[in-house]
């Protein structure tokens, strides 16, 4: 699927004239895919207050990174990445400098906080296995509806689907997702 900018350029095109400098380019990737990156770094950082910052380093880093970035691919996958990386470094120093000065009430509650963080990333896991076994197109339907949040209409467009057909692959992948989960940790969803 080929993005294409406000200008009507290709998504691949602005990659292109990004790598050689054009800041306009820049900004109108930007434009694409901030607020994917918006959207992805609140769900890592567990400061909401971090996530504008996120967004920005993540940006800076795309910047000067530039050259090495691949014209022939979307640049979604490679800022999503970029972003996971510096959210769980900014998890990491607030983590160092809260436990700088917690006298010891506060260690053990940051210790429970620890003991959440470790079960969800168990479920992490478990979620990345489950994704891995879904077929390219639920796991492209997956990525547009709940990472990039296109509604079901702009999914199915992207995807050559029809809405219908959209909602009930929607409703079958949350379906498999909710029986892997049940399978390998025993635990099941709430709705």
């Amino acid at each position: 699927m080929k993005r294409r900018s406000t200008s009507g350029e290709t998504e691949n095109d602005l990659v292109a004239r990004a790598r050689g400098g054009d800041i306009d380019a820049f900004e109108a990737l930007t434009r694409l895919h901030v607020r994917s990156v918006l959207r992805y770094a609140a769900s890592v950082v567990t400061d909401r207050g971090s996530v504008e910052d996120v967004a920005q380093e993540v940006l800076l880093v795309a910047w000067r990174r530039r050259r090495d970035l691949d014209p022939e691919r979307s640049l979604l996958p490679w800022l999503l990445v970029t972003t996971r990386h510096i959210a769980v470094a900014t998890n990491r120093r607030a983590i160092r400098q809260e436990a700088g000065d917690l006298d010891t009430v506060n260690h053990l509650h940051q210790w429970e906080r620890g003991q959440d963080r470790r079960a969800a990333a168990e479920e992490l896991a478990h979620l990345r296995e489950a994704l891995d076994g879904l077929p390219q197109e639920d796991r492209d339907l997956v990525r547009l509806c709940f990472i990039e949040g296109l509604s079901y209409d702009e999914a199915s467009a992207a995807l050559g689907l029809t809405p219908p057909a959209t909602r009930k692959r929607v409703q079958r992948i949350r379906g498999r997702l909710r029986s892997f989960r049940t399978a390998t940790t025993g635990t099941q969803y709430e709705n």
